[in-house]
């Protein structure tokens, strides 16, 4: 019986911790570098499990002056027989459970960045609903961030289209072979559900000095649209007025 209280209490002592892991990433906003924020309510509702779980392992309080059942030595062999048809308690079950709170405090959690797009890709063009689309358009051009200005490009795919309109927008710095020296893409990772199905998207960005910027650090981009090509593919590109070093933002990703 002390085995399976201690079990059980073990088992408590899990469930806690994983309530007050869930908690910390909710009221730190980390946890919206795994999911969107739509779903956030889903994590309350399992923080108040893990606590209702870890409540049914306290075990019941013994009576005032009731005291555990004392071990006869001459039934020792009915004990173990006893213990071996009900088995042992083992410890697998809370592993298994515990998983993804060890992983939780081992891998620091971190948004993407650019070296995530050279496996996902990154695009120009972000399918826009009609409906987003004029949601779009109603924003002062002054305040759109990257995803609103690739959704006004989607819905007007001429390379034209933005040509003479001022942007401010803030992303990671991303490049491959396709850029030359005088371009980035002033980049953002969108998320509709989680980050399981993150896309990257981009504005292609043409400044002298483009090249003194790393790739994945932050910047913040003011300038003119144009139009420009990369690779073979005419598209509107910023023309880049002043290129500022920044921080990455509290929520790093973008929400369609």
């Amino acid at each position: 019986m002390r085995r399976i209280a201690r079990y059980d209490r073990l088992k408590a002592l899990v469930l806690i911790l994983l309530a007050i892991f869930f908690a910390e990433k909710l009221v730190s906003g980390r946890l919206y570098y795994y999911i969107g924020p739509r779903f956030g309510w889903l994590s309350v509702v399992a923080v108040g499990l893990f606590i209702i779980l870890a409540g049914g392992y306290n075990p019941p309080k013994r009576a005032e002056g009731e005291h555990e059942p004392a071990e006869h030595p001459d039934h020792t062999d009915d004990h173990e027989h006893h213990d071996h048809d009900h088995g042992k308690p083992t410890l697998w079950p809370i592993g298994v459970v515990a998983l993804p709170l060890i992983l939780g405090v081992l891998v620091p959690a971190r948004p993407l960045g650019a070296s995530a797009v050279s496996s996902r890709g990154v695009s120009t063009d972000f399918a826009a609903s009609a409906e987003s689309s004029e949601s779009t358009l109603s924003v002062v051009a002054s305040e759109r961030n990257v995803l609103d200005w690739v959704q006004a490009f989607a819905a007007n795919p001429d390379p034209a289209s933005l040509a003479g309109q001022q942007a401010d927008v803030v992303g990671f710095v991303y490049r491959d072979i396709r850029f030359a020296d005088d371009q980035f893409m002033v980049a953002r990772f969108t998320i509709t559900c989680c980050v399981a199905d993150a896309s990257a998207i981009g504005l292609l960005v043409q400044a002298e000095d483009a090249s003194q910027f790393a790739s994945d650090s932050w910047v913040r981009v003011t300038g003119t649209f144009g139009e420009g090509q990369l690779d073979g593919e005419m598209l509107p590109v910023l023309l880049a007025d002043q290129i500022m070093p920044v921080q990455p933002p509290e929520q790093p990703y973008l929400y369609p």
